[in-house]
C-alpha cells in the first residue's frame, strides 16, 4: 500500500495486567491519543482521506470514552474536550459524506451518454464542493487549533487527576477494573436496545441514531476486549459491525439524497432535465437495497438481543 494511503488504526488495548480504573482509563486514553497524534502527523504529510477518516474515528472514540469514565473526569473537562473534538468531528463529517457520495452514488455508469454526462455536471460541482471542504478543513487542522487541543489532552493526561476529584471519585479510581468494565458493556447494551426496539417504525434519522448508540456499544467492547475470551469478543463484534454497516448505508443514502438536491441547484440549465433523470435512477437503485438491509438489521437484532457478558466470560489468568 503507497505511504500516503496507509491506514494507521488503533492498536489492540491490553489492560490484561491493569488492576484498576484510573489504570485503565489512562491506557485507554493513551492509545486514542497516540492514535490521533499519528494520523494528525500522516495527514500533515499526505493530506489523504484515510487519515482524515481515522482522525474524526479517534475523536468519537475518545468522547464514547469521556463518557464511560465520566464519575472520574471532572465536569469541565469533559465538556472542554467534548466540544473540541466534536466540533472538529462535524466540520470531518462533511467531507465524509462528499466521499462517500462522490465514490458510491456519484460512480454510477448507465451506458447513455446524455445520463453519463449530466452524471459528470454533477461530478464537476460536488468535486469543487469537496475542494471547499478539504481547505477548510486543511486551515482549521493545520492552523494551530487541533495540535493545541492535542497538547491539552496530553496534560490532562499526565495530570494528577485526584486533585481535583472528591472522595468518592477518588476511591473509585483505584476498584477492579472488571466489574467496571462488565457494568459499562451491560449499560451499553441496553441503551442500544431501548434505541433500536421496533427499528422499521424508525424514520432514517432515527435509525441513525440508533447506529450512533452501535457503535458505542462496540467501543465499550474495543476497550476492554482484552479482559474477556477472543471466542465472545468475536461473537459481539460481528454482530456489531454488520449492525453498523446496515445502519451505515441507509444513513449514507439518505446523506446522498440530500446532496443530490443541494447539487442539482446549481448545474446548467442545459444539463438540467437530463440531470433529473440521472437522480431517477441512481435514486431507483438506492431504494432497491434499502429492504435488504432492514432485513439484515432485524435478524442482526435478535443475534444482539441473545448477546450477553458475563463473569464467566472473562479471560483466565495467562
Amino acid at each position: 500500500m503507497p505511504e500516503e494511503l496507509k491506514i494507521i488504526k488503533l492498536p489492540n488495548i491490553d489492560l490484561s495486567d491493569t488492576p484498576d480504573i484510573e489504570t485503565a482509563a489512562k491506557r485507554i486514553f493513551h492509545e486514542s491519543a497516540q492514535h490521533l497524534r499519528d494520523n494528525f502527523v500522516h495527514f500533515q504529510k499526505h493530506g489523504d482521506a484515510a487519515a482524515l477518516m481515522q482522525i474524526r474515528i479517534g475523536m468519537r472514540r475518545i468522547r464514547v470514552a469521556m463518557t464511560v469514565f465520566r464519575q472520574i473526569i471532572p465536569g469541565d473537562v469533559r465538556s472542554r474536550f467534548n466540544r473540541e473534538f466534536r466540533y472538529f468531528g462535524n466540520m470531518l463529517g462533511e467531507a465524509r459524506n462528499m466521499d462517500v457520495f462522490l465514490d458510491g452514488m456519484l460512480a454510477e455508469n448507465f451506458n447513455k451518454k446524455p445520463l453519463n454526462k449530466a452524471g459528470a455536471e454533477l461530478r464537476l460541482h460536488g468535486e469543487a464542493v469537496r475542494g471547499e471542504e478539504y481547505e477548510v478543513i486543511k486551515r482549521e487542522i493545520f492552523g494551530g487549533h487541533f495540535e493545541s487541543v492535542l497538547k491539552a489532552f496530553d496534560n490532562w493526561l499526565k495530570s494528577n487527576w485526584s486533585s481535583k476529584l472528591g472522595k468518592a471519585a477518588t476511591k473509585m479510581m483505584g476498584r477492579p477494573v472488571t466489574p467496571f468494565a462488565l457494568s459499562v458493556i451491560d449499560e451499553g447494551r441496553i441503551e442500544l436496545l431501548n434505541q433500536g426496539a421496533e427499528a422499521e417504525h424508525l424514520s432514517a434519522a432515527e435509525l441513525h441514531d440508533v447506529r450512533k448508540y452501535a457503535k458505542r456499544a462496540r467501543y465499550h467492547l474495543r476497550f476492554f476486549s482484552s479482559l474477556f475470551t477472543e471466542e465472545k469478543m468475536r461473537e459481539g463484534f460481528s454482530i456489531l459491525v454488520q449492525m453498523q454497516n446496515c445502519l451505515g448505508h441507509i444513513n449514507d443514502v439518505k446523506e446522498e439524497m440530500i446532496i443530490l438536491g443541494q447539487l442539482t441547484e446549481n448545474v446548467r440549465a442545459d444539463y438540467f432535465a437530463n440531470v433529473l433523470r440521472y437522480n431517477a435512477k441512481v435514486t431507483e437503485q438506492a431504494a432497491d437495497s434499502i429492504d435488504g438491509y432492514l432485513e439484515e438489521f432485524a435478524e442482526l437484532w435478535q443475534l444482539y438481543e441473545g448477546f450477553t457478558l458475563e463473569t464467566k466470560d472473562l479471560r483466565g489468568p495467562n
